[in-house]
């Protein structure tokens, strides 16, 4: 045996990470090396072992021990940079490994067999070491101990490349660190070694050729593992240089197996890949295969998420995480596809960002694995343990499981057997006064007073349902605001059910849906006019957070097995609701508010209320886009009815001809709107007066938009640099057009939120205004006013018959002259028959299914764009009012004339001056001459670029893939598999609106004594149920939003603001100078261009 001589330097290691978050690996280099030429036999426990005798079974090896010093290169920076005094640690560390080297060829192989029947013989034997190298060899470690059948193949003990000494020809069949060695014993020239690494417990005989070479390895093991206490230490302050750590300290890290790409392939052209997870030679996780994919992503299903918890001193000590991606054979063993490593470092740094480690260790290792780690909250860790510790990874979260089945399932409702025997009415007489019926309360009685209000009489019935709910369901995640609902009443519902004679009638609840969240109101059984009383489940709070959202609610018809069947829906723009307004709404409830066709299905009455903790920052969320909502449930009962409450009885997605002709029904309705056009073209034209005024008490119609017009059109013609100002204005003065027509209807229900009341919200925080509106308030004018509108529309609609009927008989006339001047007859070419049309269930759907689809995004697109410019959209039509105005007047001040000028001048200077030559001479030339070389290398260069620009399109797709499955995965687990689109914006092609019997009043909390206030405020008769908005990586968190609810004025109300009153008032501050600019700008520019008008 030879020391080996250190090497100066040595390569950089490839199994650095390839992510931003990880810093960069130490440099190992080789410090010390002694080998022997050894046979070793297969252990007992593999099958080699088993069946043959160990004395026919020796190979040739040779054993190497190495000690490596990895070294941080950005060390010595760090300290010179901090000048010594920072605790930056030593900036390196050792290990020590022992390696076993096979011969690389069958001639080394057949010399180092002889070599050892000589030694056997005594004839010298020494071990013959070749010179030692800096320009070594890499190991690849893909081989294991050798014959360990019992070893996963391709497990990687150690899996860094490394270098090593240059043993002239023999190259390495294993390695394993030295503290996973263990000495056992030794028998003159036999060593006996176990090997403890991960799951691996092995005993090993290792035969040296001389006793004195057995001897030496022995004493150089010991003496290295001696070391091994000063070599952790070292390695402790390597790893934690710069981080303020104890080492005693407990570490727990949320890790997260991402997925990964391009592996590959196992099989013939696919894998079922896994991935084993292992830190400090112990194996810590293990996921699930994923079948037939070359880009696995593993979600929680597949066990991708664990928790690891350790010290310290054992994170910084240890080698990093090992990552081994294992193809999973029903057949046989499982190989390794390679593998990958994260450090210690950015193990306890990393923040959760996506890591990128590329796949190695493999002769065919390819790809990348995606990796995300963390320090665990402790919600990450209840999550964890609950899931993988109980029987819930399979039934969901047990405690949530509790409170969603409380807000969306509901009590009463009958069979059809019992609905015939029971009794619902009776009469009652006392003495002389007059018999009075009472009816029995469905679900059942008031708790606290059963017997007074098991049986009651209509009037006492319809008292009892305008009391104030004593339950309430606190749903949703929203930030922005509650939207309190209660569902009192329905009227006139269609029997669904049959022997409606004997009494088994329609069992009706109501479903509401808000965002991220339902609820379903208690069942109310035989009933064409049920009424929820205030002991049933029947109120909601709902947490709002966007201003766009629409409450959707739906009666259904309960049955026991079948789906329940949808009588009618409603959606409830509360859009143009104010706060701080309890309002008594009464709606019609139709199948669907999408389809051509509505058949009224009876009435609902609900009281609703809205609390805002901050209208600016209302007004504020509508700037960004809504994100998509979905809601799971459990049952695929509970996913039909949350399709039929938000899209109605019809499935406009679905192709069918009904359907098409119904978009088709949808874009001919929108023509109508012609009529309103032509009616604002005449008044505009005609200088029709439209404003009213009154003076001196008498009222005058004023044409302030003919006068608008008039003087706009004037200024353009004498300064046309006006026309991108005056664009601008023109579109947000059609906008409020719009909106003093919808505000000047005379029903109240129709109007919308003023532009002047949403301008003082933004600029001054000040709350709207709580409305007042009567029941059956201009209910005749009203009527008298859609009456109107409805006789020119059957007028103009008369006057288009009559234009069609003289095109029709025009029409005729031309067939007729047609006819008797013949045909000539000069197509003398040989006719062919028809061909056979194919028989087919539907010839026509390929041709009308895509036009379907094109169809429903027009129609979709238009809906939009209707109830931006109706104001229904009423934030959404302030911001494209307010933006425009600002453009307005932002284009008074470019100097368009100047712009165009310069602009041409540079084109036409740039493009036709005489120096286009030069461009011939050094760039167009050169390019036409270019060598089929030449040509290829740009071909090249462009197909790089593209490559480039692709994978990074590729790459994004592939995460938002990944969060997409994962989070649904998630969603599944917590709330349910059937997964149901909530829409935000406004869809459905009819609006729906109150009935003239609604009302609106100030909301005037009634004054709570101190114990009730404290009641309220501790959720007293309210239950909570979190959203299903989900917020995170890794395992993302359900939204809390905690509100007081105290009532709005007291003293106790909290003010929740979610930004700090230097950034309102700096909002202010800029309006401020803003409009400060454009006075002092604008009105010299205008005062200017009137007095030149007017001269």
């Amino acid at each position: 045996m030879t020391p080996a001589a250190a090497p100066e330097s040595a390569p950089p290691p490839t199994d650095s990470l390839n992510s931003t978050a990880s810093a960069k690996r130490p440099e190992p280099t080789l410090r010390l090396a002694q080998d022997w030429h050894v046979n070793t036999v297969p252990p007992k426990t593999s099958i080699k072992g088993k069946i043959i005798p160990g004395f026919l079974s020796h190979e040739r090896r040779r054993l190497s021990v190495e000690v490596y010093r990895f070294e941080d290169p950005e060390h010595n920076s760090k300290q010179k940079k901090s000048g010594g005094d920072d605790d930056h640690g030593l900036g390196y560390y050792e290990e020590a490994y022992l390696r076993i080297l096979t011969p690389a060829n069958k001639a080394l192989k057949k010399a180092s067999k002889k070599l050892g029947k000589e030694a056997k013989r005594g004839d010298g034997g020494a071990s013959v070491m070749a010179s030692h190298s800096a320009d070594a060899d890499f190991d690849d470690g893909a081989s294991l101990l050798d014959g360990a059948s019992t070893i996963i193949n391709g497990g990687g003990l150690m899996t860094e490349r490394m270098p090593m000494p240059d043993y002239d020809g023999w190259v390495a069949k294993y390695k394993l660190p030295l503290k996973a060695i263990t000495f056992k014993g030794i028998q003159k020239k036999c060593v006996v070694f176990l090997f403890n690494y991960r799951t691996i417990q092995q005993t090993r005989k290792i035969y040296f050729d001389t006793e004195e070479d057995a001897q030496d390895c022995v004493n150089f093991v010991e003496a290295q593992q001696a070391e091994e206490d000063k070599r952790l230490a070292q390695k402790f302050s390597a790893n934690a240089s710069g981080i303020k750590v104890n080492p005693l300290e407990g570490v727990t890290l949320l890790v997260e197996i991402v997925g990964a790409t391009d592996l590959p392939a196992g099989d013939l052209t696919s894998s079922d890949p896994y991935v084993v997870c292992y830190f400090n030679h112990r194996e810590v996780h293990r996921t699930k295969h994923i079948p037939k994919t070359l880009d696995p992503i593993w979600t929680l299903k597949t066990k991708a998420l664990f928790l690891l918890e350790v010290s310290a001193k054992d994170l910084f000590q240890g080698d990093g995480l090992h990552l081994d991606i294992m193809e999973y054979d029903t057949v046989g063993k499982d190989e390794r596809l390679g593998h990958a490593v994260v450090d210690p470092r950015t193990m306890y740094e990393s923040l959760g960002e996506r890591l990128n480690l590329p796949v190695e260790g493999e002769k065919n290792a390819k790809g990348q694995l995606n990796v995300r780690v963390r320090h665990a909250t402790p919600y990450d860790k209840t999550f964890l343990t609950e899931y993988y510790e109980s029987d819930n990874n399979k039934k969901g979260n047990a405690a949530l499981n509790e409170m969603l089945k409380t807000a969306n399932s509901n009590k009463g409702g009958k069979s059809a057997i019992a609905s015939v025997f029971s009794k619902n009415t009776k009469t009652e007489k006392h003495g002389m006064t007059p018999p009075v019926k009472k009816y029995r309360t469905r679900p059942g009685p008031d708790p606290e007073r059963p017997e007074e209000t098991e049986w009651m009489s209509m009037p006492k019935i319809e008292q009892e349902v305008m009391g104030e709910s004593k339950e309430w369901i606190d749903a949703g995640s929203g930030s922005l605001g509650r939207l309190f609902v209660e569902v009192l009443e329905c009227k006139g519902l269609p029997n669904l059910d049959s022997g409606g004679l004997v009494g088994n009638m329609t069992d009706a609840f109501c479903c509401l849906v808000f965002e991220d969240t339902w609820g379903q109101t208690d069942i109310i059984s035989d009933d064409l006019n049920p009424k929820w009383m205030p002991w049933t489940k029947r109120a909601f709070i709902f947490h709002m957070y966007h201003s766009s959202s629409e409450l959707y609610i739906g009666v259904f018809d309960h049955d026991g097995v079948d789906d329940h069947d949808l009588i009618g829906r409603i959606a409830v723009n509360v859009s143009n609701l104010q706060p701080d307004t309890l309002y008594t709404l009464t709606y019609n409830i139709y199948p669907s508010g999408k389809w051509n066709t509505r058949d009224e299905q009876g009435q609902i009455k609900i009281r609703l209320r809205m609390e805002m903790e901050d209208d600016r920052k209302l007004l504020l969320s509508c700037l960004e886009p809504p994100k998509t909502v979905y809601v799971n449930v459990k049952r695929k009962k509970d996913f039909k009815v949350l399709h039929a409450v938000c899209n109605g009885s019809y499935d406009m997605e679905a192709y069918s001809l009904k359907t098409f002709f119904a978009y088709l029904d949808e874009l001919q309705s929108y023509t109508g709107s012609l009529l309103y056009l032509k009616e604002a073209v005449v008044t505009l034209l005609l200088w029709r007066g439209h404003h009213e005024v009154t003076i001196r008490g008498k009222k005058y119609l004023l044409p302030l938009h003919s006068a608008s017009a008039f003087l706009i059109g004037s200024m353009l013609v004498e300064y046309p640099q006006l026309f991108p100002s005056f664009f601008f204005l023109s579109i947000s003065w059609v906008l409020i057009a719009s909106m003093f027509f919808r505000r000047h209807h005379p029903n109240p229900w129709m109007h919308c939120k003023g532009f002047n009341d949403i301008l003082v919200a933004l600029v001054l925080g000040d709350s709207f205004p709580p409305a007042t509106i009567e029941s059956n308030q201009n209910a005749q004018e009203a009527i008298d006013y859609i009456a109107y509108w409805q006789d020119k529309a059957d007028h103009d609609l008369m006057l288009l018959e009559d234009a069609a009927k003289e095109a029709e008989a025009e029409a005729d006339e031309a067939e007729r002259a047609l006819d008797e001047i013949g045909n000539t007859g000069t197509d003398i070419s040989t006719k062919t028959g028809g061909r056979l049309i194919p028989v087919s269930v539907d010839p026509l759907r390929p041709y009308m299914e895509p036009f379907q689809a094109y169809l429903a995004i027009a129609c979709r697109l238009i809906r939009y764009v209707r109830n931006i410019f109706l104001w229904e959209e009423c934030y959404l039509a302030f911001w494209l009012t307010f933006g425009c105005l600002v453009l307005s007047v932002a284009c008074l001040f470019v100097p368009w004339f100047f712009l165009i000028r310069w602009t041409s001048r540079v084109v036409v200077w740039s493009l036709f001056g005489p120096w286009m030559m030069l461009v011939d001479i050094y760039y167009y030339t050169p390019l036409e001459n270019m060598t089929e070389q030449e040509l290829a290398e740009a071909k090249t260069k462009r197909m790089e670029l593209r490559k480039k620009y692709l994978a990074e399109a590729v790459e994004r797709a592939r995460i938002e893939r990944e969060s997409a499955k994962k989070l649904k995965t998630m969603k599944k687990y917590l709330f349910g598999k059937f997964i149901m689109k909530v829409p935000v914006l406004k869809e459905d092609r009819y609006q729906d609106f109150p009935l003239p019997e609604s009302s609106a009043v100030p909301y005037s909390p009634k004054p709570l004594a101190l114990a009730e206030l404290a009641m309220k405020e501790a959720g007293y008769h309210r239950i909570r149920v979190p959203g299903q908005n989900l917020d995170g990586d890794m395992i993302p968190s359900m939204e809390t939003r905690t509100f007081t609810d105290a009532p709005v004025g007291q003293a106790t109300k909290k003010h929740a603001q979610s930004e700090t009153d230097t950034a309102a008032y700096a909002k202010v501050g800029s309006i401020v100078a803003g409009a400060a600019v454009i006075t002092y700008y604008g009105i010299p520019v205008a005062s200017s261009a009137l007095s030149t008008i007017f001269g």
